[in-house]
């Protein structure tokens, strides 16, 4: 990475870092790092410049960089635990990375059995939480569409450091989907004190007034696109872009009827990959907000995945992370071609 990104980074989770100090009605909570373009430098300086702890729960972990920083960390006295995904691949793709954290004194486990942990969070000193819709699979960095929140909110750092603490506890042999703590704008799957995260996705595209705009690896969940579809009925503008699969030819197909726009990227290593997951509705209104993070539109990812996904509104540092989406939904929707 260039040094200037690099340098860009470093000054955003410093930035970041100083925005947990913050406190008020004037807060700033929220800060966006859009990907590829940002690279993961900032994440890097985050690991590095934490004092206490590193909690980390990652459903793919394959970058040998933030390994050895993680590493780094844990050598200089700071509490390093990170909690791997094992149950969707049998841990093939995190091993590497598992027996490397091990050897050089990180303490790791594998998450809790019969349960996918998807969800892409890591807190720093109980006072920064990045709630990221990206992978650390250092291959596809370059090529991937994704986001991280980074989010200093204090009760919502808390109540994600304290789940952190659950999932921990019931690891490996415990029990799936440890009890989720709540926290105002939180969204959690599978949610054991609150609605379903599908109830969460489906209510935000309701609430849109003029339109609605999605990004999503995957679109299968019949609640979700069938709630696009009732926007595009009743004259929201309704806008999706995603990679091409058949898989998503039901929900293109119902939601296209109704008068949504779907484009796509192709399929290809050459091609931008969509793996941002988010629904943005009424960009730059009084009724702007989105819902970014690691739940996909598919019913598991939204019903029995432990995902994490942030609610956010115009508040606290958000309208600039709303902005920042929607620039990017802006490009990615002129660059793919319309589907059919």
């Amino acid at each position: 990475m260039a040094a200037a990104a690099v340098a860009a980074m470093a000054a955003l989770g410093a930035s970041s870092a100083a925005a947990a100090g913050t406190h008020g009605s004037n807060a700033v909570y929220y800060k966006l790092v859009q990907y590829p373009k940002a690279g993961f430098g900032g994440f890097y300086t985050q690991i590095a410049q934490a004092k206490h702890a590193i909690d980390m729960e990652i459903y793919e972990l394959s970058d040998p960089t933030a390994e050895r920083d993680l590493a780094a960390a844990a050598r200089r006295g700071v509490k390093v635990r990170v909690l791997l995904d094992k149950d969707f691949t049998g841990g093939e793709v995190n091993a590497s990375a598992y027996s490397y954290l091990v050897a050089h004194g990180v303490s790791v486990k594998w998450a809790p059995p019969r349960i996918i942990f998807h969800i892409k969070a890591t807190t720093f000193d109980g006072r920064t939480a990045d709630v990221s819709t990206a992978n650390l699979t250092a291959a596809y960095y370059a090529s991937t569409r994704d986001a991280t929140v980074i989010d200093t909110n204090p009760a919502q750092v808390k109540a994600i450091e304290a789940t952190f603490a659950n999932d921990w506890n019931a690891a490996p042999n415990g029990q799936p989907g440890a009890h989720t703590v709540q926290a105002s704008g939180l969204v959690w799957s599978p949610n054991t004190s609150g609605d379903p995260a599908e109830a969460a996705m489906v209510g935000q595209i309701k609430s849109a007034k003029h339109l609605v705009e999605v990004e999503s690896e995957e679109l299968s969940d019949q609640a979700v696109y069938g709630a696009l579809a009732a926007d595009a009925r009743r004259g929201v503008t309704c806008r999706i872009v995603m990679t091409a699969s058949s898989d998503w030819t039901k929900a293109f197909t119902a939601v296209t009827q109704a008068g949504c726009q779907v484009h796509v990227f192709p399929d290809s290593a050459k091609s931008l990959y969509i793996h941002e997951k988010f629904v943005l509705v009424d960009p730059g209104s009084r009724n702007e907000s989105l819902l970014i993070g690691s739940q996909n539109a598919s019913w598991d990812s939204l019903n029995s995945n432990r995902e994490l996904g942030l609610l956010i509104q115009d508040a606290h540092g958000g309208k600039s992370v709303i902005a920042g989406v929607a620039s990017a939904f802006q490009s990615d929707f002129r660059q793919a071609s319309a589907w059919s």
